[in-house]
């Protein structure tokens, strides 16, 4: 039986709105400068440097990006809300107005839901209602989530080829380092206007998964037991 969810306050909603939207414009026009620092927000040199199992599902990533966050809350927990990602499910965590101004009908939730508790191989998350599902590559429950694919041929997928990756560490009791990883391999079509697209998609990424990883803690801390 399906949990009737929770949602944001709407003080929140504006709040962050707002935020994002300001966010958003700084960042595309300050990102040639500021990417240095916030390409890899709030990852240490050990975590930019290591190999992450969701690396393979982007074996010839150019672009990578590792961002992390601290977390007070156990890792089992801080799980519960990572492996509900996703529309149709609790959403994405991130800025909602800018998700529906794309096009993105998402309510993000603000509880845990023991419907979307399960992840398998294979299974495709939706992130766009006129988009295909990325697909779950690589899964360790508990541990990490990494979408992509696993093994398969560069002409069959995207342009360019990526993987997206989110990991649980559990660092101490009650404590966990929360990191989203991003491999991105080189356009195979690189004319004018992708890559263009590309290079605005980069700080778009970081706007959302900063608020993304930002949201997990605040539920996840505020959630308990």
């Amino acid at each position: 039986m399906a949990t009737e969810p929770t949602y944001r306050s709407v003080a929140r909603f504006a709040l962050e709105s707002v935020e994002g939207l300001a966010l958003s414009a700084l960042l595309i026009l300050t990102w040639p400068v500021t990417m240095r620092w916030l390409g890899n927000w709030g990852s240490m040199p050990a975590e930019r440097d290591r190999v992450w199992p969701g690396d393979a599902l982007a074996p010839a990533a150019t672009a990578v990006y590792t961002r992390a966050i601290d977390v007070s809350a156990p890792a089992p927990l801080v799980w519960r809300w990572v492996v509900q990602f996703g529309l149709g499910r609790a959403g994405f965590y991130s800025y909602e107005l800018i998700e529906r101004m794309l096009g993105i009908p998402v309510k993000n939730v603000e509880s845990i839901l023991p419907e979307y508790q399960h992840l398998q191989v294979g299974q495709e998350i939706k992130l766009h209602p006129a988009a295909p599902g990325i697909p779950v590559g690589i899964l360790a429950p508990g541990r990490y989530v990494c979408f992509g694919e696993l093994g398969t041929t560069t002409a069959g997928t995207p342009d360019p080829r990526r993987s997206w990756s989110i990991y649980v560490l559990g660092t101490a009791p009650g404590s966990t380092r929360l990191v989203l990883r991003s491999c991105i391999e080189d356009l195979r079509d690189p004319s004018l206007l992708k890559k263009l697209g590309a290079a605005l998609e980069v700080p778009a990424d970081f706007t959302m998964e900063q608020r993304m990883l930002r949201t997990l803690r605040r539920l996840s801390e505020g959630s308990g037991t």
